[in-house]
């Protein structure tokens, strides 16, 4: 059962449309402070004090899993080699070169 009403009106019923425009404040009324009331009131200094209406429906604690972390970097002399070419060696270096210059470049 879906329970729907639908509000009918014509545009004449709407009234007339509001129109905003920028302009300066006017004052319209100035009322003075009364000296004489000011001895029903206790000043207090300073005024810091919190209200709040609702009740504190939070929870504080998180469940979350515990995991180590680990900091680490690496000095690299020349470049990222692989494991099994030492950097320090030439020979090495200019195979590995020769055969990465001719292999297909991998496309994802």
């Amino acid at each position: 059962m879906e329970i729907v009403y639908v509000y009918t009106k014509k545009r004449n019923e709407f009234g007339r449309q509001c129109f905003f425009a920028d302009k300066p404040a006017e004052l319209h009324v100035d009322i003075l402070p009364d000296e004489s009331l000011s001895a029903d009131y206790i000043e207090k200094n300073p005024i810091d004090r919190g209200i709040h209406c609702g009740h504190d429906m939070s929870e504080h604690e998180v469940n979350t899993e515990r995991f180590e972390t680990d900091s680490h970097g690496i000095n690299h002399i020349e470049g990222g080699w692989p494991k099994d070419v030492n950097p320090l060696e030439v020979e090495q270096t200019i195979r590995f070169r020769r055969v990465a210059k001719g292999c297909e470049p991998i496309r994802g």
